[in-house]
């Protein structure tokens, strides 16, 4: 099982702290921690952890920071290929301030100038590829590759957070379209979001409310999946955790319901534990 996971890289800063902090004070955190993010990379990690081969194709570029990334890419077994300018400083750093009474969390982004990849691959990338993971950044890479995956009958994963300019053009070649309630396709109004998601090309649309309902339709009406219930300490990430492991339960060959219903079990158990890895390590000493 091969997934190509297409999208962003970030460095994250997290801190879990007893209240968000007041304006001019100083909190103690009584948790840190710093590593690799990005939905994309995530994604990717998260599926290799899960047992898949992976790839990702990102934007790193230049910086210590970029390089603590690739450090924590080659620890997790993620082969990657950079399309940001070698020498330019490139990689988006956040901080996080995660409050562990219901796992809320606030995120500080720093954004550098937007960068474009140098380069987009040629199709035959795709050559034993069984999924193709887009988080919805990186559009040049992603909706040519994304088409070409389309006509080859490779199966399209989009995580669709929210709504960006060229979305549309990214959607239309994607299969499955896994989004969060704050995703809303521009003109729909007061439509079915199920409905307007598949209007636009996917023919699986699914919605994620956290720990709410999720409802999904392969063009058919189908039951809401109820995720597992479990005591959050951090929500960071657990989004790109659900859609990593649905990618890797999709390539397994596991119908829809049954892709959703054991990704929300693996983003549940995320929840349970600070930041986005130390999961993984508990699932290796169970």
């Amino acid at each position: 099982m091969t997934i190509l996971c297409i999208g962003r890289a970030t460095f994250d800063l997290g801190y879990a702290c007893p209240s968000y902090p007041q304006e001019d004070g100083k909190l103690s955190a009584t948790h840190f921690w710093a590593g690799a993010g990005g939905s994309a990379l995530n994604g990717a990690i998260t599926a290799r952890a899960l047992g898949s081969e992976v790839r990702l194709f990102t934007l790193l570029g230049a910086g210590s920071f970029a390089e603590a990334v690739r450090g924590e890419l080659a620890r997790y077994g993620v082969p990657f290929e950079d399309f940001a300018d070698p020498a330019g400083e490139v990689l988006p750093v956040s901080s996080i301030i995660v409050v562990p009474d219901g796992g809320t969390r606030t995120i500080i982004d720093q954004q550098p100038p937007q960068a474009v990849a140098r380069a987009v691959p040629d199709a035959a990338c795709l050559d034993g590829v069984d999924v193709v993971y887009c988080d919805g950044f990186l559009p040049e890479i992603a909706v040519p590759l994304a088409r070409a995956a389309r006509e080859r009958g490779i199966p399209v994963v989009l995580d669709g957070g929210s709504w960006k300019p060229w979305t549309g053009d990214l959607i239309a070649q994607v299969d499955h379209a896994v989004v969060s309630e704050r995703f809303h396709p521009p003109g729909q109004g007061g439509a079915n979001i199920l409905d307007a998601v598949q209007a636009l090309g996917p023919s699986v649309a699914a919605i994620t409310r956290g720990p709410g309902l999720i409802s999904w339709s392969d063009g058919a009406e189908r039951p809401d999946i109820v995720p597992p219930q479990v005591d959050a300490v951090d929500t960071l990430g657990a989004g790109d955790i659900f859609h990593g492991a649905y990618c890797h339960f999709l390539a397994a060959g596991e119908n829809v319901a049954d892709a959703l219903t054991h990704a929300a079990e693996v983003a549940a158990q995320s929840c349970r534990h600070f930041g986005t890895r130390a999961w993984i390590e508990a699932r290796r000493a169970a």
